[in-house]
């Protein structure tokens, strides 16, 4: 077996160009020493001081500041672990990094505290009187009535570290206490491992490997249920004090505030993708039923791909040309956001020892986002690429327009920009080419990745994620035989007849850290729904489109939702958007099905 590249061996080529947020590690260091003392300054300038509207604005400008430099800070730690986690000098700096970190925000703490305790009319007064900051004293006054004593919230921030360690703990469970035996398959020994059964077999064309692989995948991660559901239940018991002390009728309440997102839109998406989205994904295992020749379709089958013999190579020069040709229907600004992360060293490519798995776009104010990908020349991993790609013009796009604290766009949306850039990805690909194995395979790769992943894998996440949060509000303490139970529950809604639920999906919930970020996995399909509404008119009204989806990824978090969405010509109030996707993912499968049969 051939081993893996160390990070030092790494082509320069493949590797992005980090020394663009920090020259040297001596930059680094002198930034953050920096940091810390322009922390100190900020609290003997200001604590007790705030009184006057001036002295406030002034103030909101500097922490911005001290903000955005952290930011620099931590987002260069991060960067540089992740691509060699097996690097003890990395691992060190960013561990003394996260300490530094803790240090800034209980020395900040002071300032968000005597700003929800300022009096309405100060605030207001500020408010008054800055364009730029009105996002920012906006959201401190809907914080108001939330608010708790000075010392109660520095005291929760001194210990935010411990209080969101619970993700930490069960990545630590999962990832490395778990320990599989090989499996023997025909007589043959197989590595077995939690990144290789959820990278590999369960997607295998090999229906006994597929089967086999999550039966021993499940085994073990039933030895760890208890641990799991222990840690799980602390987490979600975190989340109900919160829901109290600050004053909210439910967790749903709580989580949703911090995302300004209306408890209707939460329930409408889960609502309606269950009750419409399931007899159309249904009929897709049933191809995939029929297409292996399968007796009996399993929920360890549903990863399967559709021709796992058609798999498209390419290279990274080949991803260029084809992302450069599916966003240029996005216009020259867009496309100045793109260009240089071929010729600039922005995407880290490489595959080597101690590198984090999976991909991500960081996006450091003002500096230029990076990307970090396992490239295997692949074509599937282009639709990787130009996801991250659309998180990373996202932000060039609306930190240009916008200041640091209002760059970001609510959770509800984020997920948007990325996956309308998947869209228009297989918009160009489908023009490509007529050859029907080819347009298929890009169909299918739509409804396997982009959909399924979105919309089925994350929707049954948020479904049975709300029979948790409806069982604590109750005031339940959730053990694994009930967390196992609300899953099969989901599971069996969703998939009907059309597949068997083996013995082990019932585990799921054990396989995903979203739980672990509020309410997080229903956004993918609201994300996805306005993108998809958004590259279906971008395909048909060229222009027009692109300019509300430029104004749209302008606009950073400036505004609230319903008038973000409005931007892009979407009126989320309704179910409509969401009937739409649901149609169009429809259309997919049966296009699928149509060239299946001549094929």
């Amino acid at each position: 077996m051939q081993q893996m590249m160390k990070r030092h061996e790494v082509p320069l080529e493949l590797t992005w160009k980090i020394e663009d947020l920090f020259k040297t590690e001596e930059d680094f260091q002198k930034s953050s020493e920096e940091v810390f003392l322009l922390a100190q300054q900020f609290e003997n300038d200001y604590k007790g001081q705030l009184t006057q509207a001036d002295t406030l604005l002034k103030a909101i400008q500097e922490y911005e500041q001290i903000l955005l430099k952290k930011s620099h800070i931590d987002e260069y730690a991060f960067l540089d672990f992740s691509v060699d986690m097996s690097d003890a000098n990395r691992a060190s700096r960013a561990g003394k990094t996260e300490i530094l970190d803790s240090k800034i925000n209980t020395i900040l703490s002071f300032f968000h505290s005597e700003l929800i305790h300022a009096p309405q009319e100060l605030l207001e007064e500020a408010l008054e009187k800055t364009p730029i900051y009105k996002t920012f004293l906006k959201d401190i006054l809907r914080e108001k009535p939330h608010a708790l004593s000075p010392e109660t919230e520095k005291a929760l921030t001194a210990l935010f570290n411990t209080t969101e360690s619970f993700h930490g703990i069960y990545s630590q469970a999962l990832h490395a206490d778990l320990n599989y035996a090989p499996l023997t398959l025909e007589g043959k020994e197989i590595p077995m491992s939690f990144v290789k059964f959820e990278n590999e077999y369960q997607i295998h064309p090999d229906t006994k490997l597929r089967r086999e692989s999550f039966e021993a995948f499940s085994k073990e991660l039933r030895k760890y249920e208890n641990t799991v559901a222990a840690i799980y239940n602390a987490q979600v018991q975190k989340e109900k004090t919160m829901t109290t002390l600050r004053g909210f009728d439910s967790v749903f309440d709580y989580l949703l505030f911090q995302q300004k997102v209306d408890p209707s839109m939460y329930h409408r998406q889960i609502d309606i993708i269950m009750k419409e989205l399931a007899p159309i994904m249904r009929k897709y295992a049933k191809l995939i039923q029929k297409t292996y020749g399968l007796e009996e379709m399993t929920f360890a089958d549903l990863k399967a791909p559709l021709d796992p013999e058609y798999a498209p190579k390419i290279t990274i020069e080949g991803a260029q040309q084809y992302v450069e040709g599916a966003l240029s229907v996005m216009g020259e600004e867009y496309m100045s956001y793109v260009r240089p992360y071929f010729k600039d060293r922005w995407v880290d490519y490489a595959q080597n020892a101690g590198k984090t798995s999976g991909g991500f776009c960081a996006s450091p104010y003002r500096i230029h986002p990076f990307i970090l990908l396992s490239w295997t020349g692949e074509l599937s991993e282009v639709f990787t690429l130009v996801h991250e790609l659309g998180h990373g013009a996202h932000f060039g796009l609306a930190q240009q327009e916008q200041s640091f604290f209002n760059q970001d766009i609510s959770m509800y949306l984020v997920e948007a920009p990325s996956t309308c850039n998947e869209m228009l990805l297989s918009n160009y690909l489908m023009k490509q080419k007529d050859d029907p194995r080819f347009r298929r395979w890009v169909l299918a790769s739509m409804i396997e990745n982009t959909y399924y992943h979105n919309f089925v894998t994350h929707l049954l996440e948020a479904h049975f994620q709300r029979k948790v949060y409806e069982l604590v509000d109750k005031g339940e303490v959730l053990g694994a035989e009930t967390l196992n139970q609300l899953k099969r529950e989901t599971l069996e809604e969703f998939w009907g007849d059309a597949v068997k639920i083996n013995d082990g999906a019932e585990l799921t919930w054990m396989r995903q850290s979203h739980y672990y970020m509020g309410l997080y996995s229903y956004t993918y399909s609201a994300g996805l729904t306005l993108s998809t509404v958004i590259s279906q008119a971008i395909l048909h009204e060229g222009q027009p489109a692109v300019d509300r989806w430029i104004s749209f990824l302008k606009a950073g978090g400036t505004k609230e939702i319903l008038d973000m969405a409005k931007l892009a010509g979407i009126d989320i109030s309704t179910d409509k958007p969401l009937k739409e996707t649901i149609a169009f993912i429809g259309s997919l499968v049966d296009q699928v099905i149509q060239l299946s049969q001549k094929l």
